[in-house]
């Protein structure tokens, strides 16, 4: 009976230290297993924020760069500028061999310039909308007419036509009455018709007086006449602001 008690004693001790022993390797185990499990889930976390930070963007950017390029269903743009806006009607004369033409358009469009229905020159507008060009004239008519070009290519209706003729030369002038130098008697003749010619709606200054030429170019005023010699002055200037001017000598006696 004691020898069996002694026997249960030893074989109790021997299982203990069997189930330390493997709880010890359990722990050891486990502690392992948790290690492993915080470095998967923290490489895991670093993995998935680089591509949700890093990786998704430039992956997006790459499809959409795709689609925009190869794409045919990417819509066009096919809407027309607006047209370009002239801040004042160009002058129908000038003697200037330019044409200073300022306005309003598309912003970041192009404004073409079309002489007599020809490309002359081609603009780029500001980004406020502005532009501004020197517009080469010839001797002569000029019909000019602009258009805007926005960036997709789209053009814009052209303007209405302008005529601009340019013209150099100064207005011829003709006095038909009366002549110079000649001498004028007799009371009843004091107020004399003057008459002449020159360019076709000129203005004629006859000694500060305002007289305009009709189509044709012809022009009369009476002037009242002073006892003795009278000068008279013309100044004629035509469309386009050329002048010529003269100066003739009348004497009155009564």
């Amino acid at each position: 009976m004691f020898k069996s008690r002694n026997y249960s004693s030893i074989y109790q001790s021997k299982n203990d230290k069997k189930g330390l022993a493997s709880s010890r390797l359990a722990k050891k185990e486990k502690s392992k297993i948790e290690k492993q499990t915080f470095y998967y889930l923290f490489f895991g976390i670093v993995i998935l924020l680089l591509f949700i930070f890093l990786i998704m963007p430039n992956l997006i950017r790459l499809f959409f760069a795709v689609i925009d390029k190869e794409s045919p269903f990417v819509e066009k743009d096919t809407v027309p500028p607006q047209v370009p806006i002239l801040s004042s009607n160009p002058v129908e004369a000038t003697y200037s061999a330019s044409l200073n033409l300022r306005g309003f358009a598309e912003s970041k469009s192009k404004v073409v310039f079309l002489v007599d229905s020809v490309n002359t020159a081609e603009i780029q507008v500001a980004d406020d909308g502005q532009f501004e060009h020197e517009l080469a004239l010839a001797e002569g008519k000029n019909e000019i007419a602009i258009y805007g070009i926005d960036e997709a290519g789209n053009e814009s209706l052209k303007t209405k036509t302008y005529l601009v003729e340019r013209d150099s030369q100064a207005p011829n002038l003709d006095i038909e009455e009366p002549k110079d130098g000649s001498v004028i008697e007799l009371k009843k003749n004091r107020t004399v018709t003057i008459k002449g010619k020159t360019e076709a709606e000129a203005k004629v200054m006859i000694n500060d007086r305002l007289v305009l030429a009709d189509k044709d170019g012809n022009f009369s005023s009476n002037y009242y006449l002073a006892e003795g010699k009278n000068e008279l002055n013309f100044i004629v200037t035509d469309k386009a602001t050329n002048k010529t001017e003269r100066k003739i000598e009348v004497e009155f006696k009564l």
